[in-house]
């Protein structure tokens, strides 16, 4: 479902991911970059150099915005129905990759899709990562015990109805062929690509408008990011939602 998101929040998430983005590419960015020029800058490294310097260790919200966006986070409890809700800490060999992190940095990120670039994964539930990662370092930590888990996507700029979220709606509650893979980058999740197929057209983004909202969805839910095929940058963000009953 589509929620309100406050939009002093997504502000400063923008703010953040703008900042970096100048300092990742070496181009000079405005505090009030707009879309056009967000994309020059982000067109100019390598692919190779981009995926080095824009790794999710990278673009994970300092603890001044992380801890604003977990009280709005906390104020949700209710409404999904339990007593309590957070955020989860970010994993260990996070906090290794990017040293500025704590160890109680909360695992709240933006994204960003270039134009006509291989940026995004394949089809998947998150649950996935969260099994594939159990007992590694890459094992995310929480503050508390919890009993499901749900997740947040959120238009920053550059989205659209062609390049943001999609999901295939009721997946969460169907039998579907998961895999694991292993890629360049570790182990990944996957789903069985004849199942996908069958199902190809079932995708649809749940969005009608792109500015102070977001995607409420459970981390069963099998979702993807599509191909930017526009001819500017995505930038979105996202978190997961841990819920006690």
């Amino acid at each position: 479902m589509i929620i309100p998101f406050p939009a002093e929040l997504s502000g400063l998430m923008l703010e953040q991911a703008r900042d970096y983005i100048g300092q990742a590419t070496g181009v000079p960015v405005a505090k009030d970059a707009g879309v056009e020029e967000l994309t020059k800058a982000a067109l100019k490294p390598s692919d190779d150099a981009f995926v080095q310097k824009f790794k999710k260790p990278m673009r994970i919200l300092p603890d001044r915005i992380g801890s604003q966006v977990l009280k709005w986070v906390e104020g949700l409890a209710a409404f999904l129905g339990g007593k309590r809700a957070g955020v989860n800490y970010i994993s260990e060999a996070e906090q290794k990759e990017n040293p500025t992190l704590n160890t109680t940095s909360y695992d709240i990120f933006w994204r960003c899709v270039r134009p006509g670039k291989p940026d995004v994964g394949q089809p998947h539930a998150d649950f996935q990562f969260w099994e594939i990662n159990r007992g590694t370092p890459l094992d995310p930590k929480s503050a508390f015990e919890y009993d499901e888990r749900w997740k947040i996507w959120l238009p920053l700029i550059g989205c659209d109805n062609t390049n943001s979220l999609e999901v295939l709606p009721g997946s969460h509650m169907e039998e579907v062929p998961m895999l694991s893979i292993e890629t360049k980058y570790g182990t990944k999740p996957s789903i069985k690509a004849e199942w996908l197929a069958a199902n190809e057209k079932r995708f649809v983004c749940p969005l009608t408008k792109f500015s102070d909202c977001a995607v409420l969805f459970h981390d069963k839910l099998i979702h993807r990011g599509p191909a930017n095929q526009t001819s500017h940058l995505r930038v979105s963000g996202e978190l997961t939602i841990l819920l006690k009953l």
